[in-house]
């Protein structure tokens, strides 16, 4: 959490004066709490207002007193927090249905005794049921009251406490504290003449605690005494007095109030104890009405301002006046608007209990919102009446003033209020984006005072500079603080999202369904959506974001609350997430004590049942059944700690039932119990057995799984190794503790064998021997030294493997690089270094993988205990990495390649662009350039006259060359800067022409003034000499230099060239008002001329001057009249008509209109001195003159109005005529443009043409409309004029040449849209089939060479599915052959389609015929490889059914004969059939075959199928063989065999001798030695007829 200094002695005061404010609050509600509490029966007493509440039994306590209602409350001396917060609920949740509002005010905080929150609530109890209640009761003070219930609890500021410290502050300002403040100062301080202002500093000399006891006992109290005492005696004597003669409780001591700023809360807790005293509150009524009196008429005073301001701002609104002189105005009205606002929103607050505004009130506030609305939308309207830009900057400053000057709204929800605020924060950057655009123009404008040489008030500029500056200032101040407002209440709904949820969980719980639901609802809201984690990121990004605002705020007391929030929220949540934790713990616990409960009370009932009955049993029977009795003491343990658990936490009707529960079953267990006790230690000997047999299990799985582990496979990987090594280890580790339970077991063991027979104890003797020796071996296991010994290698090979990848990565980024035109030649340069240098890198990596690879397979190799590591994937994974480096080298060779062909066609890019942005920089350089205009006129014109359409033409080219190699999104990104660079060109030619016009009219205007100049010298010379003399002379000069020759009439051609000039721009065009203008000044210089001739005329002689002039009328008006004749004769003769003039006499009669007058004027002068006789006759002539001059004038007009119906359809005959031939030329001009269309090189270059073409073409159907027009109107005029037929032969053939055009333009752009559309079918065709032409040669670029039969089939599909998809594209490229020839292109484009298409097509057929290629040599590799296998797979079951049929034969226990016979048979069949031989021709058959198709075959399979070929004629040799050994053991075994059987015969003959011999009676056997002598005869005799080489042989084999 970011820290602020507050080492000043401002930060140590403030602290200071924070905890005294505490302390003062603390010392004064524990004694407002104990003036209540002592009511109490039995009463309470609180000594430690932050300790005693913890538990909430003194908070119910003191609203059970202050309410008269009774509250539910959990009391005991060994309460838990779950009970300290389940009372402190109960309070809220009472305080919350009296509708007092309590915000950010929970249980927990209370029960941690947080001080600021413990003193916020007592406090918000004292306002309700004190100070408010007892300030409602004031029938004179109603209107005083601002709500119907002042107590709402509000955050103090925008940067306030987290719900842990966050102090409750009352709207006391509204509502309570007004009506008590106004109580005293109507009854108290008014009488004696003192100002209340407050409940602070107004009560520090204790003079207004004396007025107080004044106004209620006058009698107690001497003011005059009171005033000359010090501070600290005043307070003593006034609570002295009030809590003796009035009984009012001394809450506050001289020391709590005399002090700089006492506590006014204390203050107002105590004083408002008076109301209880007050006598009579009636008096004052009277006041109140006066009061009320002056308030209204000022209001009314206020509303009579608001309107009569509210007229005056729109009157001046509507002046019309400058800008400058509208924007004083505003300022004087908003210096008065400032003036009046305090006073206004000062008397606008509510006073009314219900919250609202009394009549006169809302009618000022209404006018006073119109009056506000009106002066910001004049505001608004002055600043967008300023010359763009600056008009829209002006609005542009008045939306981030609103923006920044913004208020939050808080909602009631945080979640609310802070997607408010990220909704604002987006509008606000969204606005604030453009800042330094607006910054930029701003400062030009303010540097030059003007905008486009327009003037702007200084006062208006100066004063949004003032406000720019404040925005520009703001701004990232704002933005910075609204993000930690966001972050900040987002925080806060969490912890207030934690804090309800927690007030839900720690209750008196229910059953355990109840419980379970809780404990499911705790999962969702923390565990399922990640709480912790979501506050845990929530408040770094909050930490953050207070540091940036803190960091960038240079208010000290803003960082202080920023700071103080950071810190208090940190404590909070640090409290409150441990309880948070902490309840799944609780949850759980108690699900678990019920259903230990439930499950423990099912078990003992049944059993109780059980053991009742079995108690009239007998002994041995009873000893059986009790044997278990610890079991069940331990289960009526378990019982009776879950039920007490449960009656603890659980709510009072649950709590009862467990408890009756309880006592039943424990009263039968106790009588019991008392009877069978003696049963408890039955069982132990099966305990220990039980023990000794877990023991042994549990070291023998042990010693099998760690067996188990030094036989498992390994695989030759770091990790996998390294894994092993950690089991081992692992293993290692376990040992002490297998001997330490080796040990256990051992002892067990001694005292088991004490009372079990000797066969048990040797056999538990065995078995612990083996144990112990199969310990040993494992402690002494070398494989971990080896293991260890391997793991250095292996993770310094892996890490070159990662290193080499790593390099590999970083080639395989440089070589994706395929747009070089994005990167400049520097950058290119340079990724070549670094692939070289990367390739290196790769090079020795891969040198060491291998030596160390190498060096890795001998050590395991060498090893003896490492044999069951597998080296497999090990050397693929080597051999992975040699491929990788092998097709790394080769994709950077292509890639250096395609640098070098691309970079070429960039740089001729980059070339061209250039030199087009400087042609389109050095024009816009002119149309900026400021200076002499015809210096200007002259070298821009120069200029755009040379403006060359070949330097665009050769950039779209490179383009389009450029376009070709770059792939579709990048195509994109260059098309978008080459329409960006193609407008500026267009925008470049269309303000040039209007920029030549503007130098023109800049030129003509300064010719125009320097001759108003030369004019306006010369009618002052005159006028400066006419006071001297007049003559004839200067009246000719005069008419000389204002003649039709001279410098008027030059003024007048120079403002008609100025208007032709004008006609030409467009309508908005400001240059236009130099035409009015110089139009104004043109009239002033006329009026002139005439005034000075006037004055010339009047000092010339006096009949001289009369009978020239009369006489010159009379002779023009005879001369005139002949002269119309003749035109009038002339008239019907259009061929003559230009040669006849009427303007010229109308110009005379004008000038001879002057002299008419002249005359009559003069004349009536003349005759006042002249005879009546000669004035008679001198009227007379004059009269006669006149009516020859009107006669004149009505001829004149009727010839002008004829020859303006002949003019005028001769003009429209001329103007149709020009505009028909300016049609004709325009309408070769589009068709020599249709042609350049149709040779253009790009279809880009057609469509931008074809547009181009289209525009004018529309430029020209316009144009021929308006001509069109114009025949009509000139029919009209010559049926109207009655003219000549020829004019409306001449006007039919106009027009139908006009049709002519038309329907020649109509055809040609329709021929060219349905070229322009074919064409663009066509690329499109030809972009689908060379894409498909790109994919189907990538693909054929492959080399015919499969790993396994599978991968041959597959490529063999996906090949002829390609050779169909060919097909198709060959029809299309067919099609785009015949399209080709069908565009009517130029010659030169169309040649260049055709032959595009037919390159395609070729393509598509050199595909077509590769592609059959390829299916006919794999179909070919394919059954050749089918055959090799299904030969190879009856030869391998032949060699199988043959072994098979030899080993029947070797093991058959058949008879002799019999096995000589079948082995005579095999044998036999191998001699006549020679199948061995033909089996071998058959090995060899599948060796070429093999060979057949090997070069398709990648090298892996190649090898596979000759070590398949090799396995095979093995197995064939081993049967041969084993044939040719099982024909030779039978062969010798039947030899055998019949020698056995001849000795057999022998044997059986001389038996048979020896049966006869014995047959014989003897008869020399007299005597023992006769007899003897026989017997020897006789043994003679026998054995000897048997040979012992026979008797030996006759032991069958």
């Amino acid at each position: 959490i970011p820290c602020v200094k507050t080492d000043s002695p401002q930060g140590r005061d403030r602290t200071s004066w924070i905890d005294e404010q505490e302390s003062v609050q603390k010392r004064t509600f524990t004694k407002w709490i104990n003036t209540h509490l002592a009511k109490r029966n039995p009463p309470m007493l609180v000594n430690d207002l932050f300790e005693d509440i913890k538990d909430g039994v003194m908070l119910i306590a003191l609203l059970e007193v202050l309410s008269g209602q009774k509250l539910p409350c959990e009391q005991g001396r060994q309460l838990k927090r779950i009970h300290w917060v389940a009372n402190i609920g109960t309070a809220l949740k009472f305080l919350e249905g009296r509708r007092i509002k309590l915000v950010n005010i929970n249980s927990t905080d209370i029960a941690d005794g947080r001080p600021s929150i413990v003193l916020g609530l007592v406090w918000t109890i004292i306002l309700y049921f004190q100070i408010e209640e007892l300030t409602s009761n004031l029938p004179q003070l109603q209107s005083l009251s601002s709500s119907a219930s002042s107590v709402e609890s509000v955050v103090s500021s925008e940067t306030a406490s987290p719900p842990s410290k966050r102090k409750v502050v009352t709207k006391v300002q509204g509502s309570a504290r007004k009506a008590l403040l106004k109580w005293i100062q109507y009854t108290a301080a008014k009488q004696v003449g003192i100002e209340i202002k407050d409940f602070g500093q107004s009560w520090r000399s204790g003079v207004a605690f004396h007025s107080v006891i004044h106004a209620i006992r006058p009698d107690l109290v001497d003011m005059e005494k009171v005033r000359g005492r010090s501070n600290r005696e005043n307070l003593e004597e006034a609570f002295t007095l009030a809590e003796a003669e009035l009984g009012i409780p001394r809450l506050l001591d001289p020391e709590d109030v005399d002090v700089d700023k006492p506590d006014e809360k204390s203050v107002m807790t105590y004083v408002a104890q008076f109301l209880k005293y007050y006598p009579d509150p009636h008096h004052t009524v009277t006041d109140v009405q006066e009061n009320d009196k002056e308030d209204r008429l000022m209001l009314r005073d206020l509303k009579v301002w608001a309107e009569q301001f509210e007229r005056d701002l729109a009157r001046a609104q509507v002046a019309e006046t400058s800008l400058q002189e509208k924007y004083q105005s505003f300022k004087h009205f908003r210096v008065q608007y400032e003036v009046k606002k305090k006073q206004i929103e000062l008397v606008t607050q509510s006073l009314r209990k219900d919250g609202k505004l009394s009549l006169d009130q809302a009618m000022v506030k209404q006018a006073w919102d119109r009056v506000s609305s009106r002066l910001l939308d004049w505001h608004i309207h002055l600043d967008k009446s300023l010359p763009a830009p600056l008009g829209t900057i002006g609005a542009w400053l008045y939306r981030a003033e609103a923006a920044l000057r913004e208020e939050v709204t808080i909602h009631q929800a945080h979640e609310e209020t802070a997607n408010t605020i990220h909704r604002k924060l987006e509008q606000h950057k969204d606005l604030l984006k453009n800042i330094d655009g607006h910054k930029k123009a701003f400062h030009e404008i303010h540097g030059a005072r003007s905008v486009n040489g327009v003037p702007v008030p200084p006062d208006q500029l100066e004063d949004m500079a003032e406000r720019f500056n404040f925005v520009v200032s703001s701004s990232e101040l704002h933005l910075l603080k609204m993000e930690f407002l966001e972050l900040k209440y987002r925080l806060l709904s969490l912890l207030v999202l934690a804090e309800s949820k927690l007030k839900s969980w720690i209750i008196k719980y229910g059953r355990r369904e109840s419980v379970e639901l809780l404990l499911q609802n705790y999962i969702s809201v923390i565990e399922n959506s990640k709480f912790f984690e979501q506050y845990d990121v929530t408040y770094q990004i909050l930490k953050r974001a207070a540091e940036m605002y803190a960091k960038a705020n240079g208010s000290v007391e803003e960082v202080e609350n920023v700071m103080k929030f950071m810190s208090e929220t940190t404590a909070q949540w640090r409290n409150l997430s441990v309880e948070v934790r902490s309840v799944r713990s609780m949850l759980e616990e108690v699900i678990a004590n019920w259903d230990r409960y439930s499950s423990t009370v099912a078990g003992l009932q049944a059993w109780l049942e059980d053991a009742e009955k079995m108690l009239n049993e007998p002994e041995h029977s009873k000893k059986d059944f009790f044997r278990h009795l610890p079991h069940w003491i331990q289960q009526h343990t378990a019982m009776n700690d879950a039920g007490n658990f449960l009656i603890e936490t659980c709510d009072e009707t649950i709590s009862r039932d467990l408890k009756q529960q309880l006592l039943l079953l424990n009263g039968r267990w106790r009588e019991l119990f008392m009877q069978v006790k003696q049963y408890a230690r039955a069982d132990e000997l099966d305990k220990m057995k039980e023990e000794y047999l877990d023991g042994v299990a549990h070291l023998t799985a042990f010693i099998d799984g760690s067996n188990r582990k030094f036989s498992v496979p390994v695989e030759m990987s770091f990790l996998d190794v390294k894994m092993f090594v950690q089991d081992l280890e692992n293993i290692k580790q376990k040992l002490p503790a297998m001997e330490a339970q080796y040990k256990i077991v051992t002892r067990t063991a001694q005292l088991v064998t004490k009372e079990v027979s000797q066969e048990e104890v040797n056999e538990m003797l065995a078995t612990l021997t083996r144990i112990k020796e199969q310990l040993s071996k494992v402690y002494s296991c070398a494989l971990l030294y080896e293991c260890q010994h391997l793991l250095s290698p292996l993770e310094e090979l892996e890490k070159q493997i990662t290193h080499f990848y790593e390099s590999l990565e970083k080639v395989n980024e440089i070589i994706s690089i395929l747009d070089p035109e994005a990167q400049p030649t520097t950058v290119l340069k340079q990724k070549a270094q670094d692939l070289v240098a990367y390739q290196e890198n790769c090079k020795k990596d891969l040198s060491l993988i291998e030596r160390n690879s190498q060096s890795i397979l001998q050590c395991v190799a060498s090893s003896d205990v490492l044999q069951h590591f597998h080296q497999s994937t090990f050397q693929k994974k080597v051999t992975q990495v040699q491929i990788t480096f092998q097709n790394m080298v080769r994709k950077a060779g292509d890639w250096r390649k395609n640098i070098e062909a691309n970079s070429r066609l960039m740089k001729k890019f980059e070339e061209s662009r250039a030199e087009l942005e400087k042609v389109i920089q050095i024009a816009n350089c002119c149309l900026k350039e400021k200076g002499n205009p015809e210096e200007l006129l002259k070298k821009h014109s120069e200029f755009f006259n040379q403006l060359d359409q070949r330097v665009l033409n050769a950039f779209l080219k490179a383009c389009d060359e450029l376009t070709d190699i770059l792939p579709e999104q990048e195509q994109h990104n260059l098309q978008e800067a080459v329409r960006k660079l193609h407008r500026q060109w267009k925008d470049l030619q269309t303000e040039a022409p209007y920029h030549l016009i503007h130098l023109k009219i800049e030129v003509q205007k300064s010719k125009f003034l320097v001759t108003v100049e030369e004019c306006r010298a010369e009618l002052a010379r005159q006028n400066k000499v006419l006071s001297r003399e007049a003559n004839e002379r200067m009246i000719k000069e005069h008419m000389l230099f204002f003649g039709d020759k001279g410098s008027y009439q030059l003024c007048a051609k120079r403002l008609q060239r100025i208007e032709e000039l004008c006609q030409k721009l467009p309508v908005s065009d400001p240059v236009r008002v130099t035409l009015e203008s110089s139009q104004r000044i043109l009239k002033e210089l006329k009026s002139q001329i005439d005034n000075t001739y006037v004055k010339l005329t009047e000092h010339s002689d006096t009949w001289k001057a009369y009978k020239n002039r009369f006489s010159e009328l009379a002779n023009w008006i005879l001369s005139t009249e002949g002269e119309l004749k003749k035109i009038k004769e002339s008239v019907n003769d259009t061929a003559q008509y230009k040669q006849l003039e009427a303007s010229e006499i109308r110009k005379h009669i004008n000038k001879q209109g002057e002299n008419h007058s002249w005359l009559k004027s003069r004349l009536a002068v003349l005759t006042a001195v002249c005879p009546d006789l000669e004035a008679k006759k001198t009227e007379d002539e004059l009269c006669k003159l006149s009516s020859d001059f009107e006669g004149l004038l009505d001829f004149l007009a009727e010839i002008e109005k004829t020859l303006g119906t002949v003019g005028d359809c001769v003009q429209y005959k001329e103007e149709v005529k020009s505009a028909i031939e300016e049609l004709i030329s325009n309408s070769k001009e589009a068709q020599a443009e249709a042609e350049k269309i149709l040779d253009t090189e790009s279809l880009l270059q057609a469509q931008q043409l074809l547009l181009h073409h289209q525009q004018r073409t529309r430029r020209l159907r316009a144009k021929r409309q308006d001509v069109q027009q114009q025949i009509s109107q000139a029919k009209r005029l010559q049926i109207e004029g009655g003219l000549p037929s020829m004019m409306q032969e001449d006007l039919q053939k106009l027009e139908g040449t006009l049709e002519n055009i038309q329907q020649t333009m109509e055809k040609r752009e329709e021929q060219l849209q349905v070229t322009i559309n074919k064409w663009e079918q066509f690329e499109r065709d030809k972009e689908t089939v060379v894409k498909y032409l790109n994919q189907a040669s990538s693909a054929l670029e492959r080399i015919l060479n499969f790993s396994s039969l599978e991968s041959l089939s597959s490529e063999l599909d996906q090949t002829k599915e390609l050779s169909k998809q060919t097909e198709a594209m060959a029809v299309q490229a067919e099609n785009l052959v015949k399209n080709s020839s069908e565009i009517q292109l130029g010659s030169k484009n169309k040649q260049s389609l055709q032959q595009q298409a037919k390159s395609i097509q070729e393509e598509l057929k050199k595909v077509e015929v590769t592609l059959e290629e390829d299916i006919k040599s794999m179909e070919m590799v394919k059954n050749k490889w089918d055959h090799f296998g299904n030969n190879f797979e009856a030869l391998s079951i032949w060699i199988a059914e043959q072994e098979k049929e030899l080993e029947n034969l070797e093991t058959s226990s058949s008879p002799l004969d019999i096995q000589i016979s079948q082995i005579k048979v095999i044998s036999s069949c191998y001699v006549i059939n020679k199948e061995i031989d033909g089996k071998i021709t058959g090995i060899s058959k599948l060796e070429e075959e093999s060979e057949s198709f090997s070069q398709f075959v990648t090298s892996g399979e190649c090898a596979h199928i000759k070590a398949k070929l090799t396995q095979i004629k093995r197995y064939w040799e081993e049967l041969r063989g084993h044939a040719q050994r099982l024909e030779g053991t039978i062969t010798g075994n039947a030899s055998a065999q019949q020698k056995y059987e001849e000795s057999l015969k022998q044997v059986q003959q001389a038996v048979s001798e020896f049966e006869a011999k014995l047959a014989e009676p003897l008869t020399s056997c007299s005597s023992a030695a006769a007899t003897y002598a026989a017997l020897q005869d006789c043994t003679v005799s026998m054995w000897p007829a048997i040979p012992a080489t026979e008797c030996r042989d006759m032991v069958p084999p």
